[in-house]
């Protein structure tokens, strides 16, 4: 099992490099992924902070022996567009942060997908940004999309995304998937077997993230 989705004291978690670690191996997860901020949020992922935070996980990866990817999550801008600091990650997801108007969150999306080449659509039709009347037409949409481009979903415990009805649209859809709990704290890393659960209940054959690792 892995945390593909974690967030550090380098954005907007309360735990250090170390602490996730060694929560992870005492989990006896397989992998994690530390996955902070991008710069359009207030206390996002800088170059110079991506650096400094590859140190800490190149040298605690080693200490513990799990295998621990760098990742940053992008906020989906009003263009489409996500921004990256300049730096090689492992995991790159992307992600609505606003609360928005369906047509507008469909809009967004879309183009991001169509327009950036990043792993994982994050958190899909969570509500804790607001809620969206949910399009079928426009979900088999997305679902073609990440299917074309190679782009994984992310089935994401702390955000309860995507609901069950987009994951029944998803069955026999051949599409990757990962798993993350989206958490910001030490006590939730490695709260992610509901995700799991749903991939068994929904999905025939799922492919996920690291499968093979």
């Amino acid at each position: 099992m892995y945390d593909l989705h974690i967030h550090s004291h380098y954005s907007d978690g309360s735990a250090k490099i170390e602490e996730i670690v060694r929560k992870a191996k005492e989990k006896k997860l397989k992998a994690i992924a530390i996955v902070d901020h991008s710069v359009e949020h207030k206390f996002g992922l800088t170059e110079a902070k991506a650096r400094k935070r590859q140190e800490k996980i190149e040298r605690f990866s080693a200490k513990y022996d799990i295998t621990v990817l760098s990742g940053i999550e992008c906020g989906i801008l009003a263009d489409g567009e996500i921004a990256l600091p300049d730096f090689k990650f492992d995991l790159v997801i992307a992600s609505i942060h606003n609360p928005l108007s369906t047509n507008e969150y469909y809009r967004r999306i879309t183009e991001c997908i169509k327009k950036n080449d990043f792993d994982v659509l994050g958190h899909l039709h969570s509500t804790l940004f607001g809620s969206v009347n949910e399009d079928p037409e426009k979900d088999l949409e997305i679902i073609d999309l990440l299917k074309e481009r190679g782009i994984a979903l992310e089935i994401n415990t702390g955000h309860n995304a995507p609901p069950d009805n987009f994951l029944q649209l998803c069955r026999g859809k051949r599409l990757r998937y990962s798993v993350g709990s989206d958490t910001h704290v030490v006590s939730r890393i490695g709260d992610v077997s509901k995700a799991f659960g749903l991939a068994r209940k929904f999905l025939t054959n799922a492919k996920f993230l690291l499968d093979g690792r």
